[in-house]
């Protein structure tokens, strides 16, 4: 299958649609918007975890984040060692009890979503250790400037079909909107189904690196 683009799917729109009008032209970009906006909260492919390294700022209690951080999965710094720390998430509250006093500093042991920028630990960090940072990145979008991604490679059907669910609702096409979210659903349950299996089989791999899984149970 040759690989979509901005531009055959924005043909591909007027083309399922039957609609090459110039007011319904002007609202591609907006259905592939909100079509990729969709998909992000539907789906959660190994494909969008990303890992970030950056380092504490000496007596400053916030980080930010990386820019296209969606959710935070492991937020955790390197001692002298380089032995990896694992800060533990609370929330901002907890923090500001635990930690009440800024310019005191200490090895950090906890982290908060503070904003959609930035995190808050504590204890306020006494140095500048690196920072390890794996989150759930978001998708730079579809534009003229920018003709791919990874929905346009690995899930053609899903962002066509999340497109033309748009597109029905700005036509009021009710009609095809259901069998276009019937298709759609289906697409991004088959995507979810194989990051299920691969989480699976993940948990399943022996863990012994010669592939041999030689733990066996305790008898009791």
């Amino acid at each position: 299958m040759a690989t979509m683009t901005y531009s055959s799917l924005t043909q591909d729109l007027k083309d399922w649609m039957e609609n090459d009008g110039t007011e319904f032209s002007n609202e591609t970009d907006n259905f592939i918007s909100l079509a990729e906006q969709r998909i992000a909260r539907d789906i959660e492919p190994y494909a969008f975890n990303e890992t970030s390294y950056s380092s504490f700022n000496t007596s400053d209690r916030f980080v930010s984040k990386p820019d296209d951080t969606k959710i935070i999965f492991h937020f955790l710094w390197l001692n002298s060692d380089s032995k990896r720390i694992f800060l533990e998430e609370r929330t901002d509250e907890y923090i500001y009890d635990y930690w009440p006093t800024a310019t005191t500093t200490g090895s950090p042991k906890y982290w908060a979503n503070y904003s959609d920028t930035a995190l808050l630990v504590a204890p306020t960090p006494d140095s500048t250790y690196t920072i390890e940072i794996t989150y759930a990145r978001r998708l730079a979008e579809l534009s003229s400037s920018n003709t791919t991604n990874w929905l346009t490679i690995n899930a053609q059907d899903l962002l066509l079909y999340a497109c033309l669910m748009e597109a029905c609702t700005f036509t009021k096409n009710r009609e095809d909107l259901q069998i276009y979210t019937q298709r759609y659903q289906a697409a991004a349950e088959a995507i979810n189904n194989q990051t299920r299996r691969r989480r699976r089989d993940d948990y399943t791999s022996p863990s012994n690196v010669m592939g041999e899984n030689t733990l066996k149970p305790m008898n009791t």
